[in-house]
């Protein structure tokens, strides 16, 4: 099983190369601005900013947050997220707003671990190992993938109705492509459990020698 599915995703991304290459790019764009972000906002923005931080970071230590809240909050962001990148494949049209899904995500990681790192320094990049990366070790690969797949099978219903594919079935691609994504939706979920169950035990233990 895990071979066959190493060899669907070396020949998805052979036969969808240069979208892959688009997206990455959009992402890694998102990331440097999100990063570079941190470095121009005005200081007292970047003071109300880290108050928050702390702030949340206190909740964490208190032990006020719920693991059952979090997942409830990380799956509607994150399914909502995922939602979107459907009906923008689905209705064709919004096809140019899946790059930019891809780059605000890139934009919010990249100003959350700017700002971790250049405030709280060497905590600051625990932080990002413990609390940002599990979760976006999933994540990630799963908005890039989803990204690619509203792409590609937009390009391929413009291209079956404009050289009007009479083997072209709109319905079953569609049925397709809906499956993909409830399967990247389950995904998510394991995610999400990762983002609300394990993290905050390793961001506990951190933030108890922050502050």
């Amino acid at each position: 099983m895990p071979n066959k599915t190493m060899e669907y995703i070396k020949k998805h991304i052979k036969e969808h190369l240069l979208i892959y290459f688009l997206v990455a790019l959009c992402f890694l764009i998102g990331i440097s601005v999100g990063a570079f972000t941190v470095k121009i906002i005005n200081i007292h923005q970047k003071q109300e900013l880290i108050a928050y931080l702390r702030g949340f970071f206190q909740l964490f230590s208190g032990s006020q947050l719920r693991g059952a809240d979090i997942l409830k909050e990380s799956l509607k962001n994150n399914l909502q997220l995922l939602l979107l990148n459907w009906i923008l494949g689905v209705i064709i049209i919004g096809l140019p707003v899946v790059f930019v899904i891809i780059g605000f995500k890139g934009f919010v990681i990249g100003f959350t671990v700017g700002l971790l790192i250049e405030e709280f320094k060497l905590y600051g990049g625990l932080l990002f190992l413990f609390s940002v990366l599990p979760q976006n070790m999933i994540y990630i690969p799963i908005f890039i993938y989803a990204a690619v797949l509203s792409i590609a099978h937009s390009l391929l219903v413009i291209k079956a109705k404009v050289s009007k594919q009479r083997s072209f079935s709109l319905s079953k691609q569609l049925g397709v492509f809906s499956g993909v994504h409830l399967g990247l939706a389950l995904i998510i979920v394991a995610g999400s459990i990762i983002e609300s169950f394990v993290v905050p035990f390793f961001l506990a233990i951190i933030v108890k020698f922050m502050l």
